[in-house]
């Protein structure tokens, strides 16, 4: 017996608040019901509360999932009911000694974290669930106020979260994106799902009785295609559009037929319109249907051409069903829709694009069969519901102690050390991450700060004048001392001597990692034999390649502090990218262009010259190609100059540096790597998440990454012939082009995330404090 009774006493006491638990089929209490489900009750004491109501969510509902409903009925939070009520949920979370406060919707959140913080809940998390279409300059005010007294916020997309740190200013550190989850329905199996009674129906007997019935209703004939949006009929959801995209496409396909589910807000208006459109006999409207799944069975194409969303439920359930899927390029749908991968995306309000896509799909079944399948696989392996459980169950669990780390590096320009910096300290979840730069004056470059602030990092400048100064590490000592920071981690070698001076006098652990050692020329060389003696004295060394740990181990580093870590990138930041042709032609690159990209800084070990003596060959064998030279450097005017020496002038495009990254790989057809040295390039990863294939030099951790003429084509630096015949290779074949494009795509997000590297990271900085 005590035994049980200390298990009952150690368990975590959550509260899920919310406005209203009228609607289970809503986005927001679909997942509240789901969590208070799926939580185990032997670890918590789950308490679901409702402002306003609970209509269907009846207390038989929720506590048959093993929680508990309670209703405070606010009128206004603001008012007098708040104010009454507000007195009873204080004494509700004292007396149950609530852990957890989970508040969603924003009069939860007002109300629920002012009392929760006057109640001295430990652990207030404040939920955002779309993309604040609703919000004005009050809502987003009243946000600022109550985020002092959050410890966490929770965003169900990355695109939700980077608009909370730019409205609210929240750091990144203390936003969680957690997607929302699906439960995974055992009837769906992701290939084509219309059941014509056939064997191959993913529903038994009973389930194709039903869907013969539903056929009925739509008056369905086997030559039928059906496009189906789910969605309560409100502006927000975009129908007007979808009604004349597809007024526009029954002229081509008579047999298509469009299908509307959800509840009328909009008083007969889309009805009218259908008339006006002369296609009232082409859509349907179903109105609000609680067999949602059943209908989704019979659908050829499902849409959402939604003008704001959050994390589109609508979505999940359509990749459950293994349909094809059309949405607009807004909110979280292009964390969902990977672009010719599972669904195509268009720009929100754009009649023509959703016309184009819905024809497109019309006329091609094998390709809507395989982009279901790749939406069914996708939605099981990354948003089921159980994926989604262990999300929060790892943010309830106790962080052994809220780490402190001082990202530090001198930085030249933002180049692929520097990203690796950004997507660490954006990633690190349970740890408060500065990013800081030694801000040489005599060469000034605070790109990564200003790139830091855009993503709501904390960020700190030492500035240096000179190539080492005394002032600066004491300044960099002083700044460990009064934030109390654990680690300093560093990245290159500068930063790496002034942090192994500065720790010194410190309490501070300090973390390298060793992105790569160019050695293009004495001084460098002496730099970085200065640089492995005082690594030796860090408490790990991370080397990005296998090559590099190789490397710092004959320059007399000891194994047992060695580590390799490949770099990760934020893999959905450049999966959705459409090409942008206006910008192409803006850049001089022609429709029937073959671009071809070079990414990094214009200095000798980047083989830019080798790259321009390759166009030279290029030119004389394919009519339309445009080489882009991205970046900046000392060569710059060498290169040019180069370039006007081959008669290259019209084929060669210096942009210099350009800051919206993933948008320039959707410019590109193939992405060059040319280098004579490289650890494991970012630029390649980048590449490989956008889907763009890469021909790279076989240098440092390049060949790990890339498998030739798999995933890329390898070839040896310093050869511009070589370099020549497969840019050539690759530029009059788009077959074999998009085949090394989605090869590379898989690999890249199988091994090279982001969310990865943190995690390893994380294992690095643990061990270095103890």
């Amino acid at each position: 017996m005590a035994d049980i009774s200390r298990e009952v006493m150690t368990k975590k006491r959550i509260v899920l608040l919310t406005d209203c638990l009228a609607d289970l089929a809503g986005g927001a209490e679909k997942q509240i019901f789901e969590l208070a489900r799926g939580l185990d009750k032997n670890a918590y004491e789950v308490h679901v509360v409702s402002l306003d109501c609970y209509g269907q969510a009846s207390v038989e509902l929720i506590e048959s999932t093993g929680s508990l409903l309670h209703t405070f009925r606010v009128v206004r939070v603001y008012g007098l009911s708040g104010l009454i009520q507000g007195l009873r949920f204080f004494k509700f979370l004292k007396n149950n000694r609530i852990d957890i406060l989970l508040t969603y919707h924003f009069s939860s959140d007002m109300w629920g974290t002012f009392w929760g913080h006057l109640a001295g809940v430990k652990t207030i998390i404040s939920n955002r669930r779309d993309m604040g279409f609703w919000r004005n300059g009050l809502h987003i005010a009243a946000y600022k106020l109550m985020n002092h007294w959050v410890n966490k916020i929770v965003t169900v997309s990355a695109s939700i979260k980077d608009l909370v740190i730019k409205e609210e200013g929240v750091a990144a550190e203390r936003i969680e994106v957690i997607y929302n989850g699906i439960e995974l329905d055992s009837r769906f199996r992701g290939n084509d799902n219309r059941s014509f009674g056939n064997d191959n129906s993913p529903f038994g007997s009973d389930n194709r009785h039903l869907s013969q019935e539903l056929r009925n209703q739509l008056e369905r004939k086997r030559n039928d295609i059906l496009i189906m949006h789910v969605a309560n009929l409100k502006p927000v959801k975009g129908h007007y559009y979808l009604l004349e995209a597809f007024a526009g496409v029954v002229t081509q396909f008579p047999d298509a037929k469009l299908i509307l589910v959800g509840r009328d807000e909009l008083d007969g208006q889309l009805q009218n319109l259908a008339q006006k459109l002369n296609i009232s006999d082409k859509v349907v409207f179903m109105g609000k249907r609680e067999n949602v799944k059943d209908l989704l069975v019979l659908a050829d194409i499902c849409v959402l051409p939604s003008l704001s969303e959050g994390m589109s439920n609508a979505i999940l359930e359509y990749m459950l069903a293994g349909k094809p899927v059309i949405a607009t390029n807004v909110g979280g749908n292009p964390e969902l829709v990977r672009h010719d991968f599972n669904g195509l995306l268009v720009e929100k309000e754009n009649v023509q694009q959703l016309k184009e896509a819905l024809l497109k799909l019309l006329g091609d079944k094998d390709k809507r069969r395989v982009l279901g399948q790749n939406g069914f696989s996708r939605v099981k392996s990354e948003f089921s519901m159980k994926t989604m459980l262990e999300h929060y169950c790892l943010m309830f669990k106790d962080t052994p102690r809220n780490i402190k780390i001082l990202h530090l590096i001198s930085s030249g320009g933002l180049f692929g050390a520097e990203r690796v910096v950004l997507n660490l300290a954006s990633k690190s979840n349970g740890i408060t991450s500065f990013v800081g730069a030694i801000n040489n004056l005599h060469n000034p470059h605070l790109e990564i700060i200003e790139e830091a602030k855009k993503l709501g990092l904390k960020t700190i400048i030492f500035d240096s004048k000179r190539k080492f100064d005394f002032g600066t590490v004491d300044a960099i000592k002083k700044f460990i001392i009064e934030n109390k920071i654990d680690i300093v981690h560093t990245h290159n070698y500068k930063a790496d001597i002034a942090a192994f001076v500065a720790t010194r006098f410190t309490n501070a652990k300090w973390v390298v990692t060793n992105h790569l050692w160019h050695s293009t020329d004495q001084k460098l060389r002496f730099y970085e034999m200065i640089d492995a003696f005082v690594s030796k004295f860090a408490q790990k060394v991370v080397g990005v390649s296998a090559g590099i740990k190789q490397d710092l181990m004959r320059k007399g580093l000891k194994a047992d502090r060695l580590v390799v870590i490949d770099n990760g990138i934020p893999i959905e930041k450049f999966d959705h990218q459409i090409r942008n042709e206006s910008r192409r032609s803006s850049l001089g690159i022609a429709p029937a262009d073959c671009a071809v990209l070079i990414v990094g800084r214009l200095s000798a070990e980047k083989g830019h010259e080798v790259f321009l003596k390759a166009a030279a060959q290029v030119v004389k064998n394919v009519q339309n190609v445009k080489f882009i030279i991205i970046g900046d450097g000392p060569l710059r005017e060498k290169l040019k100059e180069q370039a006007r020496h081959l008669n290259l002038s019209v084929y060669v495009i210096f942009t210099g540096i350009l800051e919206d990254m993933p948008a320039v790989y959707a410019l590109g057809d193939i992405l060059v790597n040319a280098s004579f040295a490289e650890g494991l390039p970012m630029t390649i990863l980048e590449a490989m998440a956008s889907r763009l294939p890469v021909i790279a030099t076989d240098v440092g951790a390049v060949g790990e990454v890339i498998k030739d003429h798999v995933t890329g084509i390898l070839l040896k630096p310093g050869n511009d012939l070589q370099l020549a015949f497969n840019i050539i290779e690759l530029a009059k074949s788009k077959e074999k082009r998009q085949r090394l494009a989605q090869n590379a795509y898989q690999e890249v997000t199988k091994h090279y995330s982001d969310s990865r590297m943190a995690e390893r990271y994380k294992e690095i900085y643990f061990s270095a404090l103890k």
